[in-house]
């Protein structure tokens, strides 16, 4: 079967708030030589894909007009020059930063192709390459976790930090703690894997950390914003812990107490899974087949908070933007609805 010689993709051509997204009709992209052409099943939407679509400071420049979207399950249609074309009909996974998922189909070097692992939908695996990935290494690779560990989760219902929940759980971890920013999370946060959960908005948040953990310090504090929760987590600490700084999402001045960090012998660590697939794509395949039997053994739940066709990628980003999205928030080719709700 031929394919289509146009398809739908979703732009902005200038930055600003969610209602920049538009769908439009564009021409079916060819591969170049090295590269295939996917053809998009799901699409994750991820903190990176707002930040570009406000005009934010991203560490790669956002040509408009511009097609966001960096995480991705599909399957390859065709292959350039200098790619083995029975690569054709293979299902793949990968992260593209410089954008292009939210389309029916687009080009990508193949050598940073992932494989798409059993037993999983397009929808699940999509949550991997970026989101599941940076949950699991976070916590692992960078921050070293054990089942004798005590783990604080800050942003506990969004895409990473409900993974970090779930694959925390599904590790073995001694005891997680969820951190969330309005008490109605509460349910959300217990249903990933939670074993109790404190709201930071409170102003004695700390406090209530180490009475969830019956009063001793965390072993390990989870971080998405570098902002004034940073600060509190390093308080959270017990003597020798570490906290893993994964995000900057709000990146508000806050200089650590290097005194407290030698007094506790703490470690505060930088996760950027960008640098992996950049200098370490070993580890990064290898932490992707680790999470297979985590979910073949249905330790590890996969089920994403949302699925929407492309055609709401705005009410997508708004979702997130607000921080009510619940979890992880998958985008689809509208052809493919009827398959999600069924």
């Amino acid at each position: 079967m031929s394919l289509s010689q146009t398809m739908l993709s979703v732009r902005f051509h200038q930055t600003g708030g969610p209602e920049v997204l538009r769908v439009e009709t564009l021409a079916r992209p060819e591969p170049k030589e090295g590269e295939v052409i996917v053809r998009v099943l799901a699409a994750g939407v991820n903190f990176a894909d707002l930040v570009r679509r406000r005009g934010d400071h991203y560490p790669v420049p956002t040509p408009l007009p511009f097609n966001p979207g960096c995480e991705f399950a599909g399957i390859i249609e065709s292959c350039g020059d200098g790619v083995d074309s029975s690569r054709i009909g293979e299902r793949v996974v990968g992260a593209n930063i410089t954008g292009g998922a939210y389309a029916d189909y687009m080009a990508i070097d193949a050598t940073s192709l992932m494989p798409w692992l059993d037993g999983l939908s397009p929808e699940q695996a999509s949550m991997l390459p970026i989101q599941g990935l940076t949950a699991f290494l976070a916590l692992t690779d960078a921050g070293m976790l054990t089942t004798n560990d005590t783990v604080f989760v800050q942003g506990a219902t969004g895409g990473v930090g409900s993974l970090i929940l779930r694959i925390a759980r599904a590790l073995g971890a001694k005891r997680i703690i969820a951190g969330i920013g309005h008490e109605s999370k509460t349910s959300l946060a217990m249903a990933a894997g939670a074993d109790a959960v404190v709201d930071y908005s409170r102003p004695d948040w700390t406090e209530a950390v180490r009475a969830a953990n019956g009063g001793l310090g965390i072993d390990l504090v989870m971080d998405a914003t570098s902002g004034g929760i940073l600060e509190g987590g390093l308080n959270c600490l017990a003597p020798n812990g570490r906290a893993v700084v994964y995000g900057h999402a709000a990146p508000t001045p806050n200089p650590i107490n290097v005194t407290r960090l030698l007094e506790g012998n703490l470690r505060v660590t930088g996760f950027f899974l960008g640098d992996y697939y950049r200098r370490r794509p070993e580890v990064v395949v290898a932490a992707l087949k680790s999470l297979e039997p985590l979910f073949k053994s249905g330790r590890l739940d996969l089920a994403p908070a949302k699925v929407l066709p492309f055609a709401k990628a705005a009410e997508a980003h708004r979702l997130m933007e607000e921080r009510s999205g619940g979890g992880k928030i998958i985008l689809v080719p509208s052809s493919r609805m009827e398959d999600c709700n069924g």
